[in-house]
């Protein structure tokens, strides 16, 4: 709870801050050619502790390296001043006197470097940066998180004179995103059953956020660590925050998360495992060319985790495991529920259960005999070996009716169909309700806990 009331900071700060935000995602064209033409590296210097689980260490220190791509002869071509700008927030620069930045040319200190905002950093070059020189600006940002920046840079002193071209962008053929312009700082590497504690520096507000990964992935395995980012977006628009994982073939992707957000009021959060177009919202950043890969947000009031025994919050774990194998229609199963094979108790019937990636509802159980529906939530039959894990879900099913997707604006997603299906398992789940903040603020803030699947964006109103 501790952690709960130290991240109230951040949020707050987060939630009151309106920015204007550049969209320039891309490599810009123009008619300049070199002659005024620039590039820019970004340098995400991250540390993390020596404990286990190891965790960043904030304020993390970024270099961006801004280079004058004009021949070295052209004087008209020097830098006389440039900004520097997060397009996409997932991370805010520290403003504050002891951590602001400083710049310099091939190690030598030049100009004045001010952060005038948590999004923008103004630099005046003293010495004019010539053709073929690099400005390495040295900043700190207040935490992890994945963030997407770009540059405004002039001839002249306070951004006036001709406006340079950026070029030599590195353009991922996959996300259409420039690779040089991202920061994606992870949070730390966890095992499972791992809880870290996310501590920032005093200027952000933010000394702690409360992270724990589940003692077993959602189909009962867990043989790897995985790393994970937390992007606080609540400078883009309506008090977002993303939490995701790698979940490519050699990741985690089955791995089960909790963390808590928190609010100025008791609302329930809106939750998102889908876009508009219905793929998955796990990107880090989205991709300029897909203007569907925007997160479709539920209610959470229609999104509470399952209770399991009667408990509320209680991660995947084994009730057994499969004692004969299961093809694709068996309907009764042996489950070995011995002390050294499950961890939960048996529940009276019916209840869900999830084996390897398919969910079934127990309609009846006779000792270590389980009757069981098939493929429910929508999810697909499949053969099953014996000493798979009989795993117990937290996650609900969409209702049957009475729920509407909308943007992150509130904008339902009309006439368009829903991508999310009656019926199909959710992603992502609420524990309880919200919960008041012990000892209680100024103004008050509520807690909420998520339980999180499907590298979720959870949208807090402030």
């Amino acid at each position: 709870m501790n952690g709960l009331r130290k991240l109230i900071g951040l949020l707050a700060v987060f939630a009151c801050a309106v920015f204007a935000l550049p969209g320039i995602v891309v490599a810009k064209g123009g008619s300049n050619g070199t002659d005024k033409a620039y590039s820019l590296v970004m340098d995400e210097q991250a540390t993390y502790t020596n404990t286990l689980p190891p965790a960043v260490i904030a304020p993390v220190k970024v270099v961006a390296f801004l280079r004058n791509e004009a021949p070295p002869s052209t004087s008209a071509s020097n830098v006389g001043s440039f900004e520097l700008l997060i397009t996409n927030p997932g991370v805010t620069i520290l403003t504050d006197a002891a951590h602001q930045p400083t710049g310099a040319v091939n190690g030598v200190p030049n100009g004045t470097a001010v952060a005038t905002s948590p999004t923008r950093i103004l630099v005046t070059v003293g010495a004019p940066l010539k053709g073929q020189q690099t400005y390495a600006l040295t900043f700190w940002v207040t935490s992890c998180g994945d963030a997407l920046w770009d540059a405004n840079v002039r001839t002249g002193a306070s951004l006036s004179g001709d406006t340079f071209t950026r070029i030599k962008d590195n353009i991922d053929p996959s996300t259409h995103l420039a690779t040089n312009l991202q920061t994606l700082i992870s949070c730390g590497t966890m095992a499972c059953g791992d809880t870290v504690d996310l501590v920032a520096d005093e200027a952000s507000q933010s000394p702690e956020l409360v992270v724990m990964r589940g003692p077993f992935n959602s189909d009962g395995a867990c043989s790897a660590t995985s790393t994970f980012f937390a992007s606080n977006k609540l400078l883009t628009a309506n008090g977002q925050v993303h939490f995701r994982w790698p979940v490519g073939d050699a990741d985690q992707k089955l791995a089960v998360w909790t963390y808590a957000v928190v609010s100025t009021n008791s609302s329930v959060p809106k939750l998102a495992w889908l876009n508009k177009d219905g793929s998955k919202a796990s990107a880090a950043l989205p991709d300029p060319t897909q203007p569907g890969q925007v997160p479709a947000y539920l209610d959470g009031s229609i999104l509470q985790c399952q209770l399991t025994n009667g408990q509320p919050g209680v991660l995947p774990q084994p009730f057994g495991v499969l004692s004969n194998s299961a093809n694709q229609n068996t309907t009764t199963i042996k489950v070995n529920t011995s002390p050294q094979n499950a961890i939960l108790p048996t529940p009276a019937a019916p209840f869900d259960i999830v084996i390897g990636t398919e969910r079934m509802h127990v309609t009846n159980v006779q000792g270590t005999t389980w009757t069981v529906e098939r493929h429910t939530g929508l999810t697909a039959a499949d053969n099953h070996p014996a000493g798979a894990k009989v795993m117990s879900t937290p996650l609900p099913l969409l209702p049957a009716s009475g729920f509407q997707a909308t943007l992150a604006d509130n904008t339902p997603l009309v006439p368009a169909p829903s991508p999310y299906t009656f019926g199909k398992q959710a992603q992502v789940c609420i524990v309880g309700a919200p919960t008041p903040v012990v000892p209680a603020t100024n103004p008050p803030t509520w807690s909420t806990t998520i339980m999180d699947l499907s590298d979720a964006w959870v949208r807090v109103s402030q």
